[in-house]
């Protein structure tokens, strides 16, 4: 089981039961294989940065409960957008699917930047919007 709060500490943004990962534990988690990451932002904030991480799965938010059926419901995922708003909603939607191992990363892929955590992509942020 990953380390987890249910208060988020890197942004304001929360919904109740949503459980929140900080990223280095999230970080921990990918590089160990125990969790697995999952990018709910659109393709072309992607190809500006992303986290970097053995496995990372893309399933955009606009999209997620079409494709909710391709997410391993055995496996914790961690879901990841710019600021943690999409992925907070994505969590709280997998939970109400019946999945019990989803986390938020905590703060977004912002939060794992200025932890200066590896990103893959062409550079910069595309934290722009949520």
């Amino acid at each position: 089981m990953l380390a987890f709060s249910v208060t988020p500490v890197n942004q304001n943004f929360q919904l109740d039961g949503v459980r929140h990962v900080l990223p280095a534990d999230a970080y921990k988690a990918f590089e160990s294989n125990s969790a697995l990451a999952v990018d709910v932002r659109e393709e072309h904030e992607i190809i500006v940065s992303a986290v970097d991480c053995p496995q990372l799965l893309i399933f955009p938010w606009a999209h997620l409960e079409e494709l909710v059926g391709e997410l391993p419901a055995n496996t914790p995922l961690v879901l990841i957008c710019n600021h943690g708003i999409r992925s907070v909603q994505a969590v709280d939607l997998l939970q109400q699917k019946g999945f019990t191992e989803v986390y938020n990363l905590d703060g977004g892929l912002h939060a794992w930047i200025e932890a200066g955590l590896p990103v893959a992509g062409e550079g910069g942020c595309s934290c722009g919007g949520h």
